[in-house]
């Protein structure tokens, strides 16, 4: 894959290939996540939403295993054929990848098993710009300066990571700016009005030091 292929793609499959063994557990699981929020709506029933935010916090090192082990536990992995009729998603599989979110890093599979089946391809491109998000472009690596981030950067990126609220990205751009970034893939990802940004995003993670 090259580069243009990369930032035109709308199928996460070959795009998660490309970075498989790069990434971290924390990456994957987060990208597992957001494609079960993006399709919460979807999502009937308390077991399987704990599920994902147990995910979510099993990422983030806050999960204990007595919550990962119940929420392994309680989710369910069978959807109803209605819902894969109503919105052409494989929603089963979406079940699934929540309770491989909170397994455990030696029990995950590898990145390609976070990926839809490709006949329920209506969800690609939205999975897709998440892969975007969460892991930039693999073929222009970013490095932070630290002195870009200020008390006000990091504290930006913090909220809104905390919040899941990205409408600051601009703000956080301007407050990076500010601090002497030039960096035009930070920036315009920032200011992108387009971009999808979800917990994990690859500018957010690079203030916060995170991985």
């Amino acid at each position: 894959m090259t580069e243009d292929e990369w930032l035109a793609c709308e199928d996460p499959a070959p795009m998660l290939k490309v970075v498989k063994g790069q990434v971290s557990d924390r990456k994957l699981r987060l990208f597992a996540v957001a494609c079960c929020r993006s399709v919460w709506h979807l999502i009937e029933g308390e077991p399987d939403r704990n599920a994902v935010e147990v995910a979510e916090r099993v990422a983030d090192g806050l999960a204990s295993n007595k919550e990962r082990r119940a929420a392994l536990h309680s989710s369910s992995t069978v959807a109803s054929s209605t819902l894969y009729a109503d919105v052409g998603i494989m929603v089963g599989f979406v079940r699934q990848r929540i309770a491989e979110a909170v397994a455990r890093p030696s029990e995950t599979h590898t990145a390609e098993h976070y990926v839809w089946d490709a006949n329920y391809d209506l969800q690609n491109p939205v999975q897709s710009d998440l892969v975007r998000d969460i892991f930039g472009n693999p073929f222009r690596p970013v490095v932070a300066d630290p002195v870009w981030l200020t008390d006000t950067a990091v504290s930006l990126a913090r909220g809104m990571y905390e919040s899941r609220d990205f409408s600051a990205m601009p703000i956080l751009a301007d407050a990076l700016q500010d601090a002497g970034c030039d960096n035009t893939d930070i920036l315009n990802h920032c200011h992108d009005a387009s971009a999808t940004h979800v917990r994990g995003c690859w500018v957010v993670d690079l203030v916060l030091d995170l991985s």
